[in-house]
């Protein structure tokens, strides 16, 4: 991330209380790093100095979902010596809202308690960058990687039908848990970069900036369904260098359609409904656009 070079060593700001987050950030300057808490070295954080040292390297698995997210190992020094060194990824916002935001899901979801609970990045601080810009401080999960990056592994050649089956799993149980939840998120933003997976092939939430907290009434349904639709278009429009389809449209069908179609009644439980594909998407996935699945209420 180009604006953190000229901060790579930085005096850090600990924020304590993150209740009223916004005004704190507000009252930073350009080039003010804010931790939240007062770290776990127990030496305040006035004593401190972080140095960043980037890591492109920590990128591999992530290179169409970065943007423009930074990586780096952060060093914790005092008086010279350093105490730690934690791997931090660093993205910028286009507004402090946004930012904001995005804090308060990624909090949200890691303190939920469920059975099959779905983690995120955890948010440690935020910087005020030259420009205006808030960038949020995450910690950085080795092992984690986006759907995408896996497709691009096998561009040249077709990709393994044991990973196009992992790439519709991950994306299935990831939407279906956020969907499912009391009070439930919709993506809003639900491509294959969008949708990663652990080491073990666990599901992990990364890119939350886009989601919405909402409710499980009638009028909301569509805004499932919608999430449902751009997912299978994003999965079905990835091609290799030869212009062949590298997710078969029966294979989306079967570990991603059906599986949420099955358990609409228990996501929506105040009517019926069925995710139906248009007849024009039936046929060929070639067509499928987001819009080609439609949600047919039937009130009880």
């Amino acid at each position: 991330m180009r604006q953190l070079e000229r901060y790579l060593s930085i005096t850090p700001i600990a924020i304590d209380d993150t209740r009223d987050l916004r005004e704190q950030v507000d009252q930073l300057y350009p080039g003010d790093i804010a931790l939240f808490g007062t770290d776990q070295l127990g030496v305040p954080l006035d004593y401190l100095y972080i140095g960043l040292d980037p890591r492109d390297d920590y990128s591999e698995g992530r290179r169409n979902s970065i943007n423009e997210v930074g990586f780096y190992d952060a060093t914790s020094y005092c008086s010279g010596v350093p105490l730690t060194t934690q791997p931090w990824a660093i993205k910028p916002y286009l507004t402090p809202r946004a930012a904001l935001k995005d804090i308060d899901t990624m909090r949200d979801i890691n303190s939920l308690e469920h059975p099959q609970a779905i983690r995120t990045f955890e948010p440690k601080g935020v910087i005020r960058l030259e420009n205006g810009e808030v960038a949020v401080i995450t910690d950085f999960i080795q092992g984690v990687r986006s759907c995408d990056s896996l497709v691009d592994k096998y561009r040249e050649t077709m990709l393994p039908e044991e990973e196009a089956r992992l790439i519709a799993r991950t994306a299935f149980v990831t939407m279906h848990y956020f969907h499912s939840l009391e009070k439930p998120y919709t993506m809003n933003d639900a491509q294959i970069k969008n949708f990663a997976f652990t080491i073990n092939t666990e599901p992990w939430g990364i890119d939350t900036e886009t989601f919405q907290q909402t409710n499980k009434d009638s009028a909301k349904i569509a805004r499932f369904v919608r999430d449902v639709g751009s997912c299978a278009y994003s999965m079905s429009g990835q091609y290799n260098y030869d212009d062949q389809r590298m997710l078969d449209s029966e294979l989306i069908i079967e570990y991603f359609i059906k599986p949420y179609e099955k358990d609409i009644p228990n996501l929506h439980c105040r009517y019926r409904a069925s995710v139906n594909r248009r007849p024009q998407a039936r046929h060929s996935t070639r067509s499928l656009t987001p819009d080609s699945f439609v949600v047919l209420p039937i009130y009880n």
